[in-house]
């Protein structure tokens, strides 16, 4: 972790900030209120999952606002969530009519493009922050991300992550046991995020007559590198982070491959295939694939020296080939619900409720910035290190940036991105 703390011992004062709201725990019901910026099926559904968490709880969160590019999906979200309408906002700006409302806390599940700008303003507004994964999509961003973090830390604020998995009690049961040497020192292990869908036609939104630049891509966002991140560290950040999670520590390095193949649009990959260097002799091969018709896997193996195991499994492989049972540690999961998504959101607001905060904003920062350096090494062909995209600005990754900006959305119209192919390996300076 020490280009991180390097990077963030450089960081500038953030600013003013408001004060967090005032939460007291023991009262009979506690309403919290609550916004969403992004109303897709990700930000609909951290609405329902808050809502219930609340409730498991024995407590009540209403929202209050929600924010999206296009004003029929926040009244959508609205009306299904009994908010009125009236505090339905659209456009790039419409986060900061949202900020204005009386939420305490803030969904963040717009595209990642612009997740740094809305943790930034949320944390200047003294809003608690739920910061769906990834929190970045080029380094600029990732900084940036990380200096709201280190600003939400000072304002007592909390962030709670989309790496959803920390708070899967699969995961929790076997973290313990691992940790304390069920397999042996870990040497190896293989990370899978094999499946389809995503470029199937449910996802192509072809441009309709009167789109915008700014309309057609943030519509199409998945489909662009610079809005999501590639689907490696859109969709496969879940499994690298459980990586990071069970190994201990984060990736030095990263080299790998990636091919587009059967993308009809957009300028992202389908398949990558990743080694990640975390020190030490220690080798996690990422292998992350998004084609119709092909074999689906996902899942995190890790190999130890007296063991393997799939770290959301139930069972352990000897090197002899014997099978044993996984031995679960239950006490870490005693009283909790199996639904992670509503669990991460109950183990947000219990903190809230108890003032132990939960800050996983550094936490989720590095599981993208995991997943970004090994996108940019098959981008590039390259071997891109941790410190390339933190601290050393001499690299050409530094300031591997994307050619927009979330301010230039808030302007108004955009140029348009690069479509219909990839980044080119061999090129190292550029994407494109």
């Amino acid at each position: 972790m020490q280009n991180r703390r390097a990077f963030i011992k450089g960081t500038a004062a953030f600013g003013t900030v408001l004060a967090a709201p005032s939460i007291s725990f023991g009262q009979a019901q506690r309403v919290f209120k609550f916004a969403v910026v992004g109303c897709g099926g990700r930000g609909s559904g951290a609405v329902r999952e808050i809502t219930q968490a609340a409730a498991r709880l024995g407590h009540k969160a209403v929202l209050v606002g929600a924010a999206d590019f296009f004003q029929e999906k926040a009244a959508a979200v609205c009306k299904a969530n009994g908010c009125d309408e009236k505090f339905a906002f659209s456009g790039a700006n419409g986060y900061k009519k949202v900020l204005e409302t009386d939420a305490e806390i803030v969904l963040l599940a717009a595209p990642p493009f612009f997740r740094p700008i809305h943790a930034e303003a949320c944390v200047k507004a003294g809003k608690h922050i739920f910061a769906e994964k990834p929190v970045a999509t080029d380094p600029a961003g990732l900084r940036r991300f990380l200096q709201a973090v280190e600003a939400a830390k000072a304002a007592k604020l909390s962030i709670l992550s989309g790496t959803c998995h920390r708070h899967n009690n699969r995961a929790l049961r076997m973290i313990g046991p691992v940790q304390n040497g069920i397999i042996g020192e870990i040497r190896a292990g293989v990370v899978y995020r094999c499946h389809g869908g995503m470029s199937t036609s449910n996802y192509l939104r072809p441009r309709r007559p009167g789109d915008t630049n700014a309309a057609y891509i943030a519509n199409n966002w998945y489909h662009f590198r610079e809005m999501s991140a590639d689907h490696l560290t859109e969709q496969a950040v879940h499994e690298i982070d459980l990586a990071n999670w069970f190994i201990g520590r984060l990736p030095k390095q990263a080299m790998g491959i990636g091919a587009r193949h059967r993308r009809s649009t957009g300028n992202t990959y389908d398949c990558f295939g990743i080694d990640y260097d975390y020190g030490n002799g220690v080798h996690i091969h990422a292998v992350a694939r998004q084609i119709n018709g092909c074999f689906d896997r996902c899942c995190t193996m890790l190999s130890g020296t007296t063991g393997q195991t799939d770290v959301l499994g139930s069972k352990i492989l000897r090197p002899d080939g014997k099978i044993e049972p996984f031995p679960f540690d239950e006490k870490a999961v005693a009283g909790r619900d199996d639904n992670m998504y509503v669990m991460e959101h109950s183990d947000f607001l219990t903190g809230l409720l108890s003032g132990n905060y939960l800050h996983e904003g550094e936490q989720v920062a590095m599981a993208t910035a995991s997943g970004m350096i090994g996108t940019l090494a098959a981008y590039t062909g390259q071997m891109v290190r941790m410190d390339d995209l933190l601290t050393n600005t001499a690299s050409p990754f530094y300031n591997m940036n994307n050619p927009i900006s979330a301010e230039d959305f808030e302007k108004g119209e955009v140029k348009m991105l690069e479509e219909f192919k990839g980044a080119v390996p061999g090129k190292p300076e550029k994407l494109a």
